[in-house]
């Protein structure tokens, strides 16, 4: 936590004035061509498996995280969301991933994703998941090697995940 930050609150919303307008709002816009928006996940793995998150009334699994804030650099949007999610103040690591999913969901969606890697700390129980304040989250430990079992999105990170190197990757996903 930056030392001028109130506890629990990210710096950009103790600011004054417009500066603090401007950061509590996401990095997401709709208009008549569809929705954009910047989003950062996690890739917490633990082993050969990966933390996955679903929220309730939802039927699939993705990567915990969440959109990043305006005026929000993206690790601290991460490390943000995943308090919120988890309740823990994980490190996070490095930028492993950059993810374009362009998608049909009513209307066309076009998100951005940074996705940074995190290994689960050692002396943290892999079972507390349950200490975020954002209601409705469950969390599913999933082998990386099985995630084509599950119904995963974006799918087409399936196979990219369990090889993931030190190299920053680039990948674009665009359904019909």
């Amino acid at each position: 936590m930056r030392p001028d930050a109130a506890p629990g609150v990210p710096r950009s919303l103790t600011q004054k004035g417009p500066a603090a307008v401007a950061t509590a709002s996401d990095i997401s816009w709709s208009g008549p061509a569809g929705t954009f928006n910047l989003r950062v996940a996690a890739v917490i793995t633990r082993g050969e498996h990966v933390l996955l998150c679903t929220v309730e009334g939802l039927d699939y699994w993705f990567l915990p995280g969440g959109r990043v804030r305006f005026g929000e650099p993206s690790d601290a949007a991460l490390a943000r969301e995943l308090a919120e999610e988890l309740g823990h103040g994980l490190p996070v690591g490095r930028l492993a991933l950059v993810v374009e999913n362009i998608f049909t969901k009513r209307t066309l969606q076009h998100e951005i994703g940074l996705y940074y890697r995190i290994t689960w700390p050692a002396g943290l129980d892999p079972g507390d998941l349950a200490g975020g304040v954002e209601a409705g989250h469950r969390f599913l430990w999933a082998a990386l090697r099985e995630l084509g079992s599950i119904d995963f999105r974006p799918a087409g990170l399936a196979p990219i995940l369990p090889d993931l190197t030190g190299t920053l990757r680039h990948v674009a996903f665009s359904a019909p």
